[in-house]
């Protein structure tokens, strides 16, 4: 298949035909893959709750190649009682439509009183690095081509983490990780991870 230029592509993304198959498209993938992690977003029937949030965004590149136009859907998958977790897809020329996963520090949060989880925080330690599909509180900041999330551990979010992912070369790379692993009344979080 012939590669189309990026101004041409971004051009045909805005059109309503192509946009129509795309939605449909990432939403066919979203039914498939998700139907059971994601058992909030459906209706009895399988057809969606609430359509997704579409966003459309350019992707640098750090090997000196043009920006990338990309869609990215987020999809809502669970609500709690107070957070709605998500699942994004995106759409390239390169990739298609693809679920994506997102970089996270698996932490240990070491206690003064291991039995006691309000206790004061001794340490909190990156144990290593996991993906997930599933974001907390998403949010997109297309221009910026940054998304965010903020879980919240307790709904008065003096425990909570939060991450900053930036879109590069058609994938979300990590940049910010910081997490409030203690139960004090106090919003004080800590920064793991911070990369410019």
């Amino acid at each position: 298949m012939m590669r189309l230029m990026p101004a041409l592509l971004a051009a045909c993304l805005a059109g309503p035909a192509l946009a129509d198959d795309l939605d449909d498209r990432a939403t066919a993938i979203f039914s498939a893959a998700y139907q059971e992690a994601c058992s909030g977003a459906f209706l009895e029937d399988g057809r969606l709750i609430e359509p997704p949030q579409r966003f459309a965004m350019t992707s640098p590149s750090s090997y000196g190649g043009d920006p990338a136009p990309m869609v990215l859907w987020l999809f809502r998958c669970n609500i709690g009682a107070y957070n709605v977790q998500s699942v994004a897809l995106a759409y390239s020329e390169m990739n298609g439509v693809i679920p994506l996963h997102f970089a996270t520090p698996d932490l240990n949060i070491v206690l003064e009183d291991p039995e006691d989880y309000e206790s004061a925080v001794k340490e909190v330690q990156i144990m290593g690095w996991s993906a997930t599909p599933f974001l907390v509180n998403a949010e997109v900041d297309a221009a910026a081509g940054e998304l965010r999330q903020v879980g919240y551990w307790r709904g008065i979010g003096d425990a909570s983490d939060m991450a900053v992912w930036r879109l590069a070369d058609e994938a979300f790379r990590l940049i910010r990780y910081e997490v409030d692993a203690s139960y004090d009344g106090a919003v004080n979080p800590e920064v793991l991870v911070t990369f410019p």
